[in-house]
């Protein structure tokens, strides 16, 4: 890092070292490189032990969406905390889970009418894949026992999400034998979000593309329970932004053979990719929708599982018959994790989030442009205030090989030149807060362009 550590962390290292196991990570890499010390947030950017001052490149995994220490948010938190810190939700409900359900009612497609609270985006898929299979189980279609799902698709890490998930990865395919059963079909990236692309050809493509959609259903459609995909966006798959209209065949698809439509909102809602929900962008209404991580503004763990007045009524039964919905946590509808929900959506109506947002997203795409014909760089793409581009070797034009750890090196460097980028494989994105000022983008631009060098 630029500066040294004070020593009271030589011993908390020591600590770590010893006993914390981090996410993602070959542990082995933190014997020589260990992990960085953060002590405050503040705004876009993340302040560490060392006196440094990081932007965050990547909103801490998607999540941070007004910025680091919001006072509104920090409010809510400790009003709600005077009050009541948790109350088990089964046989109990409380005002912070009631004003978050009347506040993000209003903003969901009008399909949507039931809530089931969990605690992060993993658990919300896991909640929609159980209640998709049981409702349809329950209306006597008890041979639905597959799901289908995007290829490059990322749902979480719990087995039933990774199930759904891309298999043919470095993260999951050890997973296999534990998995449900999940057919997949491929949809490419829509060159109209790259700058400067070519759409030659693009029509053939994307009626190709609604072709391979349309079969996938016709031999898959009559095993499926429900269909998942990350709308707009497959944020772990690389940052891939794809068609709307292949969204809207995937809705008529599922209409047409009787399959439940499960978006998974949970990294692209709130804002992130120029409109409060992705799934606006194509005019869909999905079955299911998950969503977690800005939820609460990214401070504390929740996340929603709205489903149609259909389904619900599915479960609805005398309890001798079995059907009731038998799945909850601990930390159900958590009463501070709600307040701060609220708080966060409250700020879109209180202050020009969304315009902020673009804005922003304007901003970044201007500065990414500076990134087309760079020779260690391929198809710089703009979605919202999400930005993305693959690192290649200029040697070559081909990505760099995984051994190189080129994209954790760079990682690394950014850091020392205050920015928190962390690619995903050969993608590199930056995805700040909505807070973020625009120069701010252009600035993350030059540091990265320097460390190119």
């Amino acid at each position: 890092m630029a500066s040294s550590l004070p020593e009271s962390w030589t011993d908390r290292l020591d600590l770590d070292r010893a006993h914390v196991w981090h996410p993602f990570t070959q542990m082995l890499d933190h014997e020589s490189d260990p992990p960085i010390p953060v002590i405050g947030g503040e705004g876009c950017d993340l302040l560490l032990a060392n006196g440094d001052r990081v932007l965050d490149g990547i909103s801490s995994w998607w999540t941070c969406l007004h910025g680091h220490g919001h006072p509104k948010l920090m409010a809510a938190l400790e009003r709600q905390g005077g009050k009541l810190d948790h109350v088990i939700f089964a046989g109990f409900t409380h005002e912070p889970a009631l004003e978050l359900v009347s506040r993000l009612k209003p903003k969901l497609p009008p399909n949507l009418t039931r809530c089931f609270f969990s605690d992060n985006g993993s658990t919300a898929v896991e909640v929609a894949l159980k209640m998709a299979f049981q409702a349809q189980a329950q209306k006597g279609q008890g041979q639905r026992t597959r799901f289908g799902a995007l290829h490059m698709g990322y749902h979480g890490d719990t087995l039933g999400a990774v199930g759904v998930g891309e298999l043919d990865n470095f993260m999951t395919g050890l997973f296999r034998p534990l998995l449900l059963r999940c057919e997949r079909v491929a949809v490419p990236e829509d060159p109209r979000y790259e700058l400067l692309a070519s759409l030659d050809g693009w029509d053939e493509e994307l009626d190709a593309a609604r072709q391979r959609i349309q079969s996938f259903f016709e031999h898959h459609g009559t095993e499926l329970a429900a269909f998942i995909a990350e709308p707009m966006l497959q944020a772990a798959g690389g940052m891939r932004m794809w068609p709307p209209q292949l969204l809207v065949e995937i809705r008529n698809q599922c209409d047409r053979h009787g399959v439940y439509l499960i978006l998974d909102e949970v990294m692209t809602g709130f804002g992130r990719t120029g409109t409060f929900f992705a799934h606006s962008q194509a005019g869909v209404q999905p079955d299911l929708l998950c969503l977690s991580k800005g939820l609460s503004g990214g401070v504390l763990a929740l996340s929603l599982t709205w489903a149609t007045e259909e389904i619900y009524g599915r479960f609805w039964a005398e309890y001798s018959e079995g059907k009731a919905f038998l799945h909850g946590h601990s930390f159900t509808a958590n009463p501070l994790a709600c307040a701060v929900a609220c708080a966060s959506l409250a700020l879109f109506e209180e202050q020009p989030v969304m315009a902020d947002a673009a804005r922003l997203g304007a901003a970044m795409r201007s500065a990414w442009g500076n990134f087309v014909g760079h020779p260690a760089l391929r198809r710089p793409r703009v979605l919202g205030t999400v930005a993305a581009v693959q690192l290649v070797d200029p040697a070559t034009g081909q990505p760099h090989p995984p051994g190189a750890r080129f994209g954790w090196r760079l990682h690394r460097r950014a850091l020392e030149a205050g920015l928190l980028v962390r690619p995903i494989g050969d993608c590199l994105y930056f995805m700040p807060p909505l807070c973020t000022p625009p120069a701010r983008a252009g600035e993350a631009v030059d540091t990265l362009l320097k460390l190119l060098q």
